[in-house]
């Protein structure tokens, strides 16, 4: 195997004597040959840039969606409003505590000790909750 360091260091000198001869051309080819060699190591590897087309004129880049559209932040809004308004109207404070405390990533146990429940009625408490609020929205 080549060590790394030679290459560059060969890569180095090259650059400085196509500077010495003013060829402007190899000397920018040389400095883009670590990017050009990381192109095709991801090509050979089936990578793709979300900035690369797949042969359209277009980049994939364009394809993700943008959620900057207003359009679609008044959307989200709206729907986050409709359920916010489903846990207040169907849920009593002890299941609200129960939904909040899964949904950020509490445990069972550590949410029934704060609830005063064992931890399967809270996860039977979890599941009648999302059952519900799936039923009314």
């Amino acid at each position: 195997m080549v060590d790394l360091a030679k290459v560059e260091q060969r890569r180095e000198k090259a650059i400085q004597r196509a500077v010495l001869t003013e060829d402007w051309k190899k000397v920018d080819n040389l400095l883009n040959q670590p990017y050009e060699n990381s192109c095709r190591k991801d090509r050979s590897y089936g990578l793709r840039s979300l900035d690369s087309g797949s042969g359209d004129t277009n980049p994939l880049l364009d394809t993700i969606a943008d959620y900057n559209d207003p359009l679609y932040l008044l959307i989200k809004k709206e729907e986050m409003a409709i359920i916010k308004d489903a846990i207040e109207r169907l849920l009593s404070e002890k299941d609200r505590k129960i939904l909040y405390g899964v949904v950020e990533g509490r445990s069972y146990s550590s949410l029934a000790k704060e609830v005063g429940l064992s931890d399967k009625t809270v996860k039977k408490h979890y599941e009648r909750i999302i059952d519900t609020l799936r039923k009314e929205l």
